[in-house]
């Protein structure tokens, strides 16, 4: 038969790595567009994230969708990102569709 580690390569790790993939993408994608919002805030350091926990906390709308969208952004990048991962790790999955 097949080694324990040919096994664990090819059917085991292949198998696992996507929903680990598919949530390092998300969390890093959040990580890019929120962090400097709780980073900022909780340390007092002017900068974005303190604009934006301002804008949040005067409802001011125009910054608040900014920041929405830069965090949008980010989870739509990755996401593909990690889609085309995706398809490099494991040819059953395709690009086309």
């Amino acid at each position: 038969g097949l080694s324990q580690q040919r096994v664990f390569r090819r059917h085991v790790l292949r198998n696992s790595l996507m929903p680990i993939l598919t949530m390092f993408g998300l969390d890093f994608a959040t990580l890019l567009g929120g962090a400097a919002l709780v980073t900022e805030t909780l340390f007092n350091i002017p900068g974005v994230g303190q604009y934006e926990a301002t804008a949040i906390g005067n409802l001011d709308v125009p910054p608040i969708l900014v920041g929405a969208m830069f965090t949008a952004f980010f989870v739509v990048l990755f996401g593909a990102l990690i889609d085309v991962v995706y398809a490099l790790l494991d040819p059953r999955v395709r690009l086309t569709g």
